[in-house]
């Protein structure tokens, strides 16, 4: 030996060996392979943990048969053993789990890197390495003039959330909420600071200008599905245009009612105005009655002045025309047409009279016998 520590690779020729370089390997998680895709890290740490354990056998091994088979071991090799030990463990809290309702944002010198998937994954640590890990089916909620869990800690105020100017310039008290999602856990991570905050902001700006679209009577009755419907889908406009990640998934109207101040006020005005309308609708009803009505009646007025005009109109045509056939015939013979205008004159006369006849023989026996021709032409008559 000649007091020297006998290599662990022996001699040969009085010419130490020298320790056989390690081959390289170009495969795998250690080989770093330049074909293997950046945003897909695979590591294989059982692979690293044997290497490891094998680094630390020859170690010892080696030391060992420098001291002679001495069993203890320097300070300063304690000293190494701690720092791969605080390097072990520094290197083992890189592992992270993903629930199966998560997405994970693997970021490194704050750039983002790759999506983890739900599983166990691993992450270069602290401070190299960061992982940000967010539920993607949640449902999450935010609630606008009022709060479904109000805690004493909580001290917004209400009034300047729900208090919003119409289109009519009238002011109503809305309570309101959204839902959403997260849909792109990339962007939502990078591009905004403080999600719940610019989601909140971004809804109530919505609102408001949606509200200040719409009539104060289209706010208060039927209006409020489409007002959901219209916030709905301005407010996630604006999200895609920050580069949000957030997906939308409701926007519900709870309450629009005027201010609190002036409710009672603003119920009186809606009952004269319902009283209005009700007058109205009772006035055109009468209308809608009594002009028809008035209507048939003057056209039927119309209608027989039409006919007796008609009457009259052809009565003294046919007059005219008798007269002049009349005179034509006088014309040519007068004391036959004298003679027949006296016979039908006379007929149309004892026509319509009750007529007596006198027997002069009778009469001298002082007998006056009468004959009512009418009665007698009644009595002739069948029943």
């Amino acid at each position: 030996m000649n007091g020297m520590p006998q290599s662990p690779w022996g001699k040969q020729d009085g010419k130490q060996f020298k320790k056989p370089e390690q081959p390289t390997n170009s495969g795998g998680n250690g080989g770093g392979n330049k074909n293997q895709d950046p945003k897909k890290p695979s590591f294989d740490f059982e692979n690293f943990l044997k290497k490891l354990e094998d680094f630390f056998r020859k170690f010892l091994s080696k030391k060992n048969q420098n001291s002679g088979g001495n069993s203890e071991v320097p300070p300063k090799s304690l000293i190494g053993l701690g720092i791969l030990g605080v390097i072990l463990l520094w290197l083992i809290t890189g592992i992270y789990k993903v629930d199966t309702d998560e997405n994970a944002a693997v970021l490194y010198f704050g750039k983002f890197y790759s999506i983890a998937t739900p599983g166990l994954n691993y992450h270069i640590p602290y401070p190299f390495g960061e992982v940000v890990k967010k539920s993607v089916t949640i449902v999450n909620t935010e609630e606008f003039g009022f709060s479904s869990n109000l805690k004493k800690s909580d001290k917004r105020n209400f009034d300047a959330e729900s208090l919003m100017l119409t289109g009519d310039e009238n002011i109503v008290d809305i309570e309101f909420q959204i839902q959403w999602q997260i849909s792109d856990i990339k962007n939502f991570v990078l591009n905004i600071a403080e999600p719940n905050q610019a989601i909140r902001k971004a809804a109530e700006s919505a609102m408001r200008e949606i509200i200040a679209r719409t009539p104060i009577a289209n706010a208060l009755s039927d209006g409020k599905e489409k007002i959901g419907q219209e916030t709905k889908d301005l407010l996630q406009q604006n999200l895609d245009a920050y580069g949000s990640g957030v997906r939308i998934v409701l926007v519900q109207l709870r309450r629009v009612d005027p201010p609190a101040q002036v409710i009672d006020a603003f119920r009186d005005v809606q009952t004269a105005k319902a009283d209005k309308e009700k007058e109205i609708n009772q006035a055109q009803s009468y209308a809608n009655d009594i002009i028809p009505r008035a209507r048939g009646a003057a056209s039927q007025v119309f209608e027989q002045a039409e006919a007796f005009r008609q009457e009259v109109i052809a009565n003294a045509e046919g007059e005219a025309g008798r007269f002049l056939s009349v005179y034509n015939q006088y014309a040519k013979a007068k004391q036959v047409t004298k003679k027949r205008i006296y016979l039908e004159t006379m007929e149309k006369i004892y026509r319509d009279m009750d007529k007596i006849f006198i027997d002069k023989g009778a009469a001298k026996a002082g007998v006056m016998p009468f004959y009512p021709l009418n009665e007698l032409q009644q009595t002739r008559k069948p029943n």
